[in-house]
């Protein structure tokens, strides 16, 4: 906690320092104006690494919850993207890794209106590139997706994902080769592959 103003202006203040709960709801509302501009990317981004929208929505409230906690940790109002991208990542591999664990029963009709209803469902099984690309592993279809759709570096997709950045090429390079394999098409050889 930090001391705010000059000695004149704590003693004018009548305080030594910052309430903690001023601090509080000034961060929070940073993080949640600068939140409210890209909650519809994050939602996209959750939609496409989980392929259905309602554990998108979940996914986005999670992690906009989980922003709203640890608001005061934002440092850097300019980093929010990487941010608060890091901490949707972390819920969607959270929502990732429960489902091995969980098993949902659909009821009878539901499945279907689902699907019809879902876009993120619709768009994976209208278009192989997506339908490919959900056959990935977890980890390769984050760097293809935070690479090629949110066209990041792959040094902002290893910030994103907490890893080095030769952990990002490698997952890359598997996804591509995987992708190209499920397509029936040739891999480059001697080029790079993003």
């Amino acid at each position: 906690m930090g001391v705010i103003g000059t000695a004149d202006e704590r003693s004018a203040a009548g305080s030594d320092e910052a309430r903690p709960e001023e601090v509080g709801e000034a961060a929070t509302r940073r993080v949640l104006d600068l939140a409210d501009r890209g909650l519809d990317r994050a939602f996209r981004l959750a939609g496409l690494i989980l392929g259905d929208q309602a554990e998108a929505e979940d996914a986005t409230q999670d992690a906009l919850v989980r922003a709203w906690r640890a608001a005061t940790t934002l440092r850097d109002p300019a980093g929010f993207d990487a941010w608060f991208d890091r901490i949707l990542i972390n819920v969607c591999r959270d929502r990732l890794r429960r489902r091995g664990k969980v098993r949902l029963l659909t009821l009878d009709g539901a499945a279907a209106t689902a699907v019809a209803d879902d876009p993120f469902r619709k768009v994976y099984a209208d278009d192989e590139l997506l339908g490919a690309l959900r056959t990935l592993g977890d980890d390769e279809r984050m760097v293809l997706l935070l690479h090629f759709w949110a066209d990041l570096t792959l040094e902002a997709v290893a910030l994103r994902l907490d890893c080095p950045v030769g952990t990002v090429k490698s997952r890359l390079h598997r996804g591509l080769q995987a992708i190209r394999a499920q397509l029936g098409r040739p891999s480059r050889r001697g080029g790079i592959d993003d």
